[in-house]
C-alpha cells in the first residue's frame, strides 16, 4: 500500500489516477478543505465529517439557493418515491 497526504491523493485523483492500493497519512487527515473531500469522496474514500472544515469566504453566493423556502414539516418518502424523484 502507499501512502499519500491529502494533497498528494487529491493531485492524484485532479490527473486522472485511481487511488486503488493507495492509504492516505493519518496527520494530513485531521482538518482536510471540504472541496478536496469532495474529490476524494468521489474516488470512494470518505473523509470523516468531524474532520472535514470550510471557510465561509470561500463559499459562493447563489440566488436561486437564498430564495428557497425551507419547510418544517417531516417529508416520509418511500425509496420507491425517492428513486423516481432522483429520476427527473
Amino acid at each position: 500500500m502507499k501512502v499519500l497526504t491529502i494533497k498528494q491523493a487529491v493531485e492524484r485523483v485532479n490527473s486522472g489516477k485511481s487511488l486503488k492500493g493507495v492509504v492516505l497519512d493519518k496527520n494530513s487527515m485531521k482538518q482536510v478543505n471540504v472541496r478536496d473531500a469532495m474529490v476524494l469522496a468521489r474516488e470512494g474514500i470518505v473523509i470523516p465529517e468531524e474532520n472535514i472544515y470550510y471557510d465561509d469566504s470561500e463559499i459562493e453566493y447563489d440566488e436561486d439557493i437564498d430564495e428557497l423556502t425551507i419547510t418544517s414539516g417531516i417529508v416520509n418518502l418511500s425509496w420507491e418515491e425517492k428513486a423516481r424523484r432522483a429520476e427527473r
